[in-house]
């Protein structure tokens, strides 16, 4: 299944999940609208967060697992940042993440900046990138000046 279309909505993605045979419930719903409208990175626990001041009902697990489906159905997709909880984001943009070590910033890279850099571990080492689940660890140009 290809990832997410930029500017998907609400409905695309639930129709997706059913389309796949999952079942559309309010908790899953608040989970996607939590998703979407972050507008960037969250951990489960503040989507988890997010939902709960709607739905106080919804645990944690059902989070998780919401998420885990998406993330089969390719519609979101998690990254460790440094050594920190995870965080997803939706798969309707392709960037690679640069953690900040020191202050902890997140700055997207455009994957296309990249691609020579998978090209040539391909080519060389007949190695195959999966880029999704990590981000390049470092110091940004604030913290690499000031110190």
């Amino acid at each position: 299944m290809a990832d997410l279309e930029p500017g998907a909505s609400v409905e695309e993605i639930l129709a997706r999940f059913t389309a796949a045979g999952g079942r559309r419930t309010a908790s899953r719903q608040a989970i996607i609208e939590a998703v979407v409208g972050a507008g960037g990175h969250m951990t489960a626990e503040q989507i988890a967060s997010t939902v709960q001041a709607r739905f106080p009902s919804v645990n944690l697990s059902t989070v998780y697992r919401t998420l885990e489906a998406l993330e089969e159905l390719r519609v979101v997709d998690h990254v460790h940042l440094g050594h920190g909880r995870a965080v997803y984001h939706l798969t309707d943009e392709s960037h690679q993440h640069l953690f900040c070590e020191q202050c902890e910033r997140v700055q997207e890279l455009p994957i296309a900046k990249l691609r020579p850099l998978f090209g040539l571990l391909e080519k060389e080492y007949a190695f195959q990138l999966d880029r999704r689940h990590f981000a390049i660890v470092g110091r940004c140009r604030d913290c690499a000046q000031s110190t």
